[in-house]
């Protein structure tokens, strides 16, 4: 699975500017009753200039009055493990682990996809009057993290609202490629805004 090698980060922002700004767009108009889901798929190796240019579009949107919250899924996770004061005692034994599945388990509690990361992001969306919630940080919040289970689960929370995830592999409408090589599972309801024609 490979992504566009021919990705301009500036020019595909600039697109994303005009998505997400345009009244089709805020409107969730042409979805034929799916939900308001996009996602926005990058070469990994873009990852910098995409992180970059996304506190632009950020600024540029909210300027032209489009209220968006930013929700990186990794830094969620490092406030939720900060708040049960458990951050540090894990990166301090981390090293010492012989490998990541006990890292995994340890985690699987205090990010517990149903019972802690859904209500957070629901209610940092509800607590901003935010017109479009931007999902970022997918790769690096992997695998504590899987993009499949957070759309699944976002589904009834945040469905009045436009979701962006912006990820680093492919989308190819039917699956999801997590850094061109990690098939996640499938996942049909998110339309492709690497094709969204305004």
């Amino acid at each position: 699975m490979t992504t566009n090698t021919k990705y301009n980060t500036p020019k595909e922002f600039n697109n994303l500017y005009k998505i997400l700004s345009s009244p089709k767009f805020l409107k969730k108009e042409g979805l034929g009753g799916e939900l308001p889901f996009f996602i926005h798929s990058f070469p990994v190796q873009k990852l910098g200039e995409v992180e970059s240019n996304t506190d632009s579009l950020i600024k540029r949107l909210q300027s032209e009055g489009v209220e968006i919250i930013e929700i990186n899924l990794y830094f969620l996770c490092i406030d939720i493990l900060k708040r049960e004061d458990i951050f540090d005692k894990i990166t301090a034994q981390e090293q010492s682990w012989p490998n990541k599945q006990r890292l995994l388990r340890i985690l699987y509690g205090p990010l517990n996809i149903d019972t802690v990361i859904i209500p957070e992001i629901h209610k940092r969306v509800a607590d901003t009057n935010a017109k479009i919630l931007l999902l970022s940080g997918i790769g690096a919040a992997f695998p504590f993290i899987r993009s499949h289970t957070i759309l699944n689960n976002l589904q009834t929370l945040v469905g009045n609202i436009p979701l962006v995830m912006l990820f680093p592999g492919t989308y190819n409408n039917q699956s999801l490629y997590l850094f061109d090589r990690i098939k996640d599972e499938n996942y049909y309801r998110a339309h492709n805004l690497n094709e969204y024609k305004i």
